[in-house]
């Protein structure tokens, strides 16, 4: 993982209004939630854990800053309803994940995919294994638009993402499906450790 100090959010936050999810959003945020907590079992419990966001037709659900994906609440979601390089429009009580403007700018690039997990993987990110299928990445400063700028490029083309020192991202087009390329590539890299 990076040494970079995590020092919250670096772009401006414009609040929009109040996040009022409707039951089919719950819905979608209680799976973010036990895929949170799914990672959590796998042993990705570092300090800063990572992000998970879903696309609605009203913008993206996605937790905010300073919650860990195990062990997140209902309340610990926003809705990002817009973004640009330097802000971030959000709707609910708190600043969106540090990474917003890199879901927001991977759903821009990548129209058929619903859902961007974004998990610190030790497993994958200490091993010397590399899947022709996979897009590895250079580090980049985390929450930055040369990250966002870098992993949408990626999203182009590839699924699964490592960025270096950083974390592995998966798109899909279910939290479901994002959560087993998570597994997926976590258990091929402990099977060979």
């Amino acid at each position: 993982m990076s040494k970079e100090k995590y020092i919250g959010v670096k772009f401006n936050v414009v609040f929009a209004g109040y996040f009022r999810p409707s039951d089919k959003e719950k819905e979608l945020i209680k799976e973010m939630i036990q895929a949170g907590k799914a990672t959590g079992k796998m042993g990705m419990k570092d300090k800063n854990g990572g992000n998970i966001s879903y696309r609605t037709k009203d913008g993206i659900i996605i937790k905010r800053t300073g919650a860990h994906p195990d062990s997140l609440k209902v309340s610990d979601f926003v809705l990002v309803t817009k973004a640009d390089k330097d802000t971030v429009w959000v709707k609910g009580n708190f600043e969106p994940s540090s990474e917003a403007r890199l879901h927001y700018f991977v759903y821009q690039s990548r129209p058929d995919i619903k859902c961007i997990f974004h998990a610190h993987d030790f497993a994958v990110l200490n091993s010397q294994l590399r899947f022709p299928e996979v897009k590895y990445l250079k580090p980049y400063s985390y929450g930055t638009m040369e990250s966002a700028r870098a992993v949408a490029r990626a999203g182009k083309n590839h699924n699964y993402i490592v960025q270096s020192n950083h974390g592995v991202i998966a798109l899909a087009k279910s939290v479901k499906a994002a959560l087993k390329i998570i597994s997926r590539y976590h258990e091929k890299h402990q099977a060979a450790n």
